[in-house]
């Protein structure tokens, strides 16, 4: 392992070897790791691709069953060589800030390709997971976690008719833009969080290619987030 600090972004450099791979969807995957790291709830890694890409790819860090897990959906030559691969990943964590709420009465959803994040918050707070997808996950990932899954659109709008008029304080919600920007507009009760999952080049705030545009001002996912209050991201009307 070997240790950076660059612009006060401190993080370090591991070689990881996959422990196992299990589809949760066509086309995403839960990989498990067989080394240890330090991160805290809501960090993330970026994951070189080899010669598959120019740049290395962002993922939300998550643990199951105290294994360090990634969830990596395939969108492209990147993705698909961190999928398929039988070496070692090279890996830069952790990276961004903690999730760190005012309580633990909060709830979590995400989409399947957030699921290793997801499965880890539930663990670490306590607290409820749910995930929306747009098709069914697969019997593997359904016969190892018990999992409260809502399939489709109408089934992830009453989901959050339900949250918005729940018990909690707060929800976090990880996914696409779409399912983030739904939540904050469906859920005017709560406090939602979401987790931008942006394309980030270098991670460390150093290309600016992750700039977001907030009620406060440009920020950068890496460096600002990756996770952000929701009305901070999108008016509430």
């Amino acid at each position: 392992m070997a240790s950076f600090s660059i612009k006060n972004v401190k993080y370090n450099a591991y070689l990881l070897t996959k422990k196992s791979t299990i589809e949760i969807t066509d086309r995403t995957y839960l990989i498990s790791f067989q080394e240890d790291l330090e991160f805290s709830p809501g960090q993330f890694c970026m994951v070189n691709v080899d010669g598959a890409g120019l740049t290395r790819k962002p993922f939300t860090l998550g643990r199951i069953e105290g294994t360090v897990a990634i969830s990596v959906k395939i969108a492209g030559k990147g993705s698909e060589y961190i999928v398929k691969t039988s070496e070692r990943l090279n890996v830069l964590a952790p990276l961004g800030n903690a999730f760190v709420p005012e309580n633990r009465n909060g709830a979590v959803v995400v989409a399947p390709s957030c699921l290793a994040e997801g499965l880890h918050l539930s663990e670490h707070f306590k607290i409820p997971l749910f995930v929306a997808s747009k098709s069914a996950l697969s019997r593997e990932i359904t016969s190892q976690f018990e999992l409260n899954t809502v399939v489709g659109n109408d089934g992830y709008l009453r989901l959050l008719e339900e949250l918005n008029n729940s018990r909690f304080d707060w929800i976090f919600v990880s996914g696409s833009r779409i399912m983030e920007e739904l939540a904050v507009r469906n859920m005017p009760n709560k406090l939602v969080y979401v987790s931008l999952n942006e394309y980030m080049a270098c991670g460390i705030g150093a290309c600016k290619g992750c700039a977001v545009e907030t009620m406060n001002g440009i920020k950068h996912a890496c460096t600002d987030g990756p996770v952000f209050r929701g009305d901070e991201i999108w008016a509430r009307h």
